[in-house]
């Protein structure tokens, strides 16, 4: 530039800059462009033809927005946070929840979201929350082995995170459910406390419970983000789609029992019917109502009629303490309330499916308890509460034929000590059922005098 003045050299500087400037923006216009192009822009809402309901997106109902094509790298995960803004956005309005903060997202390969989810789920006392199931009977005492499935995105309440897995060749309408079935996980920990909820659970009827609660909501927004009408979804793939993204494999053993299969499902099945019920009769308020006075136990999820109209309380049911009875030798290890849902399976050993649930419907409640001595020798005292003497007596038959069945041989003996109930003799001890007006129990103990004193000690 040594032929130009300084003032050329000043103007030809800036014409550069200017030129430099203009093609930097030209490019960033095209690049956006093309990433735009392959999201669908947000569609307009319409209210949904069910009353007190949430709006839906106008298009298709199997559509939400358009699929991204994988690119590797970091503009991958950049197509897929802009994926998920859409996705998230359209959660939050057919849930009717704001965010009160920003969700943090993590992007995962399959190895680190495998490895986050190994340790979700290891973290989980399993022994102890499958102990009742087993000394019910409801489940085979087997080896569980937790396996992993891949998802593409949890949400972990305990980092308030939301992670997402990277760099899928295919990025589907069903792994955008999934995302808005974790999405709105994050709003109800945001709105409700996750983690508050499940300390509220201290029994296995209280924990279906509130899980029904949780996976119901979640599960019925998610509906409405994957197929827009209640009336066309397809629920048995969409809950077996959730379990699978949530649930671990647990090993063939435990996989098989169909019973276990039931039990998973119950918060995502039941659970949903519970919260479409509250939806129906009051729309998306009822259901916020239902996290500060949650159901108290599975027969508020099987009868949402009952919760709504407060009809029903649970009935809390006392054992005294057994220790000064048994000794200083015996400990308490179990104690525990099963609740309608679980007593259904349980005398389904000897019912079927309709007759098991139609004498499961008159539980008020129960108490279960289980000690153990030094010589692994063990007492066992379930007492329950039926709405009426007659559910009362139809539990009491049903057990009555159970203890000839499950305890072959049992012979029956007389009440010791002008007691009543019906008694039997056992090879591993003597076993008790008896009726009390509305109240049943049943015991077991090794030996019929440690089950005359535990009976004599009963209310």
């Amino acid at each position: 530039m040594t032929n130009f003045t300084a003032k050329q050299q000043l103007t030809i500087i800036v014409m550069i800059v200017l030129i430099v400037v203009a093609f930097a923006s030209l490019a960033g216009f095209i690049i956006t462009s093309v990433q735009s192009s392959s999201i669908a822009p947000p569609s307009p809402q319409l209210p949904l033809t069910r009353s007190s309901s949430p709006i839906v997106p106008t298009s298709s109902p199997t559509s939400p927005p358009s699929t991204l094509e994988p690119v590797e790298g970091i503009w991958s995960q950049v197509q897929t946070a802009r994926l998920f803004d859409q996705i998230a956005h359209q959660a939050k309005t057919l849930r009717g929840l704001a965010p009160r903060a920003e969700v943090p997202l993590s992007f995962l390969d399959e190895r680190d979201m495998t490895s986050i989810l190994r340790q979700r789920h290891t973290s989980r006392d399993y022994d102890a929350q499958l102990a009742p199931y087993i000394e019910l009977g409801v489940l085979p005492d087997v080896p569980v082995f937790i396996r992993p499935r891949q998802t593409p995105g949890l949400y972990e309440p305990q980092q308030r995170q939301l992670y997402i897995l990277a760099g899928r060749e295919e990025n589907n309408v069903d792994d955008q459910a999934l995302l808005a079935h974790a999405y709105v996980h994050a709003l109800q920990d945001q709105h409700f406390n996750l983690g508050a909820m499940d300390a509220r659970a201290t029994t296995t009827d209280a924990t279906l419970a509130i899980r029904a609660l949780l996976e119901g909501d979640a599960t019925l927004a998610t509906a409405l983000y994957r197929y827009g009408d209640l009336s066309a979804v397809d629920w048995p793939h969409l809950t077996a789609l959730i379990i699978d993204a949530e649930q671990p494999d647990y090993g063939e053993k435990l996989e098989q029992a169909e019973h276990w299969a039931r039990i998973q499902r119950f918060p995502y099945w039941e659970g949903r019917r519970f919260a479409e019920a509250l939806l129906e009769a009051e729309g998306w308020a009822a259901i916020n109502r239902a996290y500060a006075n949650p159901p108290r136990s599975t027969e508020h999820i099987l009868h949402p009629e009952r919760y709504l109209a407060n009809t029903d309380r649970v009935t809390r049911v006392t054992i005294p303490n057994l220790g000064d009875v048994l000794g200083p030798d015996w400990t308490l290890t179990l104690q525990d309330t099963f609740g309608e849902f679980v007593i259904c399976l349980y005398l389904e050993a000897i019912l079927s499916p309709d007759s098991a649930q139609n004498v499961a419907d008159g539980w008020n409640g129960d108490t279960f308890v289980k000690w153990k001595d030094g010589s692994n020798n063990q007492v066992l005292v379930w007492r329950t509460i039926w709405d009426t003497a007659s559910d009362a007596m139809a539990f009491e038959t049903t057990l009555q034929t159970m203890v000839g069945q499950q305890y072959l041989p049992a012979w029956p003996i007389e009440p010791p000590g002008g007691l009543i109930g019906n008694w039997w003799e056992i090879e591993s001890g003597g076993v008790y059922v008896a009726r009390v007006a509305h109240y049943v129990t049943l015991a077991q103990a090794p030996d019929v005098d440690t089950l005359t004193r535990v009976v004599h000690a009963l209310p």
